[in-house]
């Protein structure tokens, strides 16, 4: 049950941050990293260093992470 709840604030904080990369105005390319926790790097267009992905295909991507283990989450959450 305890891995649910933090599947459910794992998906949900994916979902945050996807709606942070797709509405900030600022945010042209996106550049993941981190160890165990997602960190997300926004980036102006024109800056020295470039994300890997546009902010719109990241932003969505991490939308559709989010969607997904929030399913499968509370799936098993209401399960229990």
């Amino acid at each position: 049950m305890i891995w649910s709840i933090l599947g459910l604030i794992g998906g949900g904080s994916f979902i945050v941050n996807g709606f942070g990369v797709l509405t900030d105005p600022s945010c042209d390319t996106v550049g993941f990293g981190g160890g165990r926790a997602v960190q997300v790097t926004c980036y102006e267009a024109g800056a020295p260093m470039s994300g890997e992905f546009s902010g719109t295909i990241a932003g969505i991507g991490m939308l559709a992470v989010g969607s997904l283990i929030l399913y499968f989450a509370w799936r098993n959450f209401k399960r229990a």
